[in-house]
């Protein structure tokens, strides 16, 4: 009987055993001195030592003079050892990148997860983090920094058999690694005489190595010009000044000048006598009014006329009249003229 309460026992301890365990730990990467622009990692690992049954919940919060991306739905897992027991979890990362030199102090988080065979959530706490972000050689303070670990610089130019009126696209593409897109600065467009520039949207964009996991960003701005005049242009080179993190110095990405070429505006001649043939037309024009003019006064002198016949012949002049009309009709039908008066269009058939 002793014998099968100790395996009964034996079968129930686990049972009775402890709740699992949930660790959070946090670290600054790439450590607690940087420079302004340069981005940094909270590195959060959430740990157990059992299992997760679904990611974990961490909090977001804001810095003064920094900007913070909180974690998304990303995580890499991780396994450590801890006092020589095994623990199993999952690793986030809180980006932060100073825009001013100053002391920042990251808070403590709370961070609340699910183990496998726990019986309700439970919570843990990171220690707070500090940093020190300082203005890097090179950059008068308020100037936009760059601060990558590599920079690459090109451009491409759509130009061909520009004339006045015509538009030519400068295209720059600038990618920085370990640094988002919205980091990136805009290129230092300069004005040029007799080419007119058009602003346009640029497209900002994040680089990441297919995992989800961003590794830089990118930035494409086409300039638009507008061809003023005709004449040689030279579009000048552009560089982009930014602080290497591996080598901790100034560099300088450059894009070489550019040149074209655009016609002046020439004068246009028809390939047929077009200015002639409107002249003629105004003539023919000019010569038809003067012959209704003419037709009109020939009317007007044969009314005068009648009026001195009528003058007493009076039991006359019905017969006179109506010959009269009916000349008047017929110098009308010959001249295409339609009545004034439309109640008497049956006068004019």
């Amino acid at each position: 009987m002793t014998r099968y309460c100790g395996l009964l026992l034996l079968l129930a301890g686990p049972l009775w055993a402890a709740e699992p365990q949930l660790r959070v730990q946090a670290q600054l990467l790439p450590g607690s001195a940087v420079v302004v622009g340069q981005q940094v990692q909270v590195q959060v690992d959430v740990l157990t030592d059992t299992w997760f049954t679904a990611g974990a919940s961490l909090p977001e919060f804001k810095l003064n003079g920094a900007r913070v991306q909180a974690p998304g739905g990303e995580a890499e897992h991780t396994t450590q050892v801890i006092g020589g027991q095994t623990f199993y979890g999952m690793r986030y990362a809180y980006r932060i990148t100073p825009s001013v030199a100053q002391h920042f102090t990251v808070p403590s988080l709370t961070v609340s997860a699910q183990p496998g065979q726990a019986t309700a959530p439970l919570s843990a706490q990171t220690a707070a983090l500090t940093f020190e972000a300082t203005q890097p050689p090179g950059f008068a303070p308020g100037e936009p920094v760059l601060v990558a670990s590599a920079v690459r610089l090109s451009q491409t130019l759509e130009a061909a058999g520009l004339k006045v009126g015509d538009s030519l696209t400068r295209t720059l593409t600038l990618q920085a690694d370990d640094t988002p897109g919205l980091a990136l600065p805009p290129p230092a467009a300069a004005a040029i005489d007799g080419l007119r520039l058009y602003p346009q949207a640029p497209s900002i964009s994040n680089l990441g190595d297919g995992r989800g996991a961003v590794t830089g960003g990118q930035r494409i701005d086409p300039l638009v010009y507008r061809v003023v005049q005709g004449g040689h242009y030279s579009l000048p080179a552009i560089s982009v000044k930014w602080w290497d993190t591996r080598n901790q110095r100034l560099q300088v990405a450059q894009v070489p000048a550019l040149t074209v070429d655009a016609q002046a505006a020439s004068t246009y001649a028809p390939p047929f006598a077009i200015a002639d043939d409107l002249k003629a037309l105004g003539q023919h024009t000019r010569w038809q009014l003067s012959r209704h003019l003419v037709a009109w006064t020939a009317a007007v002198v044969l009314l005068v006329l009648a009026g001195y016949l009528v003058h007493g012949l009076w039991p006359r002049l019905p017969p006179i009249w109506r010959n009269l009309c009916a000349t008047l009709r017929w110098v009308c039908r010959q001249l295409r003229l339609l009545p004034l008066n439309p109640r008497r269009e049956k006068d004019f058939p």
